[in-house]
């Protein structure tokens, strides 16, 4: 019996994992939550949880120091950066010092480390919180001699999952609109595969390593929406969605009214400096601003029947998948999410979006 601990199991992905986890045979899984009220769901659909501060040396080696596999969903949420960066470096450091010698330690990072939202690499906070935790595991674990996975998740579907309930919800109300008509990859991960590669994680039968958990071959967003829409027995209707490049004018005049208009100070500033200018030069500068006003709000009414696209429109990522993984078709009826009391559209936001261990 192979005994794999789910840290940060009373966030969305952790818990889910955590109950389909618990369908493979061979395996004991043990959810670990910061306190009885995070755990409840869990504890409600007959899971045995532990409780404690999986960042507090005392308290870590006693939740997690018999298991063999220890996958790390936690993340702390505070809202305040100081504290969520203590928090996190904390729980990397009392996994690796609470976990028995030769277990395997996997840790959920996230694709945001590779920046999707920007034309080059740049990853905002929460990628660049993600990848200073991967060095710390991966220098940690080197020492200590612990075999390391690190799972970079793209957007989580499942039944539990908020993006899940988005997509349906959108699907309902007939409001889905997809840049590039859904035809751009979705980096899109099931929990089922999620649990699949923890598994093949955990029988050595992945060499340890970086992967990029994404459903392979890769679903477009066009595939994702139209899965759902096959559940709910509707058609995918697709809707004009707005371009957010698309707003009139798009020269550098425009950019920097645009960049302007959002800078109360260096406005003033400009306008200051703008009087000392001839007179010619004025009336040249205010009728360019006023053709590029009429055409902002030209664009403006052409965008009004139209909606915010219902996913984001990010470049094309370089992906290490990790090889073998069947389709999260076949994985979602190998490891079916069989629970005793109801997840409904109200049942599910008991379940917190993140964890905090």
């Amino acid at each position: 019996m192979t005994r794999i601990a789910i840290v940060g199991a009373n966030g969305q992905v952790g818990a889910e994992v955590a109950l389909r986890l618990r369908q493979a045979p061979g395996i004991e899984v043990v959810p670990v939550a910061r306190n009885v009220s995070g755990s409840a769901f869990l504890r409600l659909n007959g899971m045995a949880c532990r409780h404690g501060r999986i960042g507090d040396p005392a308290q870590a080696g006693q939740l997690i120091g018999d298991c063999d596999v220890v996958m790390n969903f936690a993340l702390s949420t505070t809202a305040v950066p100081r504290v969520d960066r203590e928090r996190n470096r904390a729980i990397v450091r009392g996994i690796v010092a609470g976990a028995k010698p030769g277990a395997t330690i996997v840790f959920a990072s996230t694709v945001m480390v590779y920046g999707p939202e920007m034309k080059f690499r740049w990853p905002e906070s929460y990628g660049l919180e993600k990848l200073i935790a991967e060095r710390m595991l991966r220098s940690r674990c080197r020492r200590s001699k612990r075999p390391l996975f690190i799972f970079r998740l793209g957007h989580v579907l499942g039944d539990l999952q908020n993006i899940t309930r988005k997509i349906l919800g959108e699907i309902r109300d007939g409001k889905v609109a997809l840049p590039h008509q859904g035809g751009t990859p979705s980096n899109t991960v099931f929990v089922s595969t999620i649990v699949e590669a923890l598994l093949q994680a955990a029988s050595r039968r992945q060499a340890p390593g970086t992967y990029d958990l994404i459903t392979a071959p890769q679903w477009s967003w066009h595939d994702v929406y139209s899965h759902y829409a096959a559940q709910l027995g509707m058609p995918l209707e697709l809707v004009p969605g707005k371009s957010p490049h698309n707003s009139g004018s798009r020269g550098p005049l425009h950019r920097m009214l645009q960049y302007l208009r959002r800078n109360e100070l260096l406005r003033q500033h400009l306008m200051f400096l703008l009087a000392f200018l001839p007179k010619d030069a004025n009336r040249r500068i205010h009728l360019r601003y006023l053709q590029t006003r009429a055409l902002t709000e030209i664009g403006a009414l052409r965008q009004s029947q139209k909606i915010d696209f219902c996913v984001p429109d990010w470049r094309e990522l370089k992906l290490r998948p990790m090889p073998g993984l069947p389709d999260p078709l076949t994985l979602e009826m190998r490891y079916p999410l069989r629970t005793t009391t109801p997840f409904s559209e109200s049942g599910r936001l008991h379940i917190s979006r993140q964890s905090s261990v």
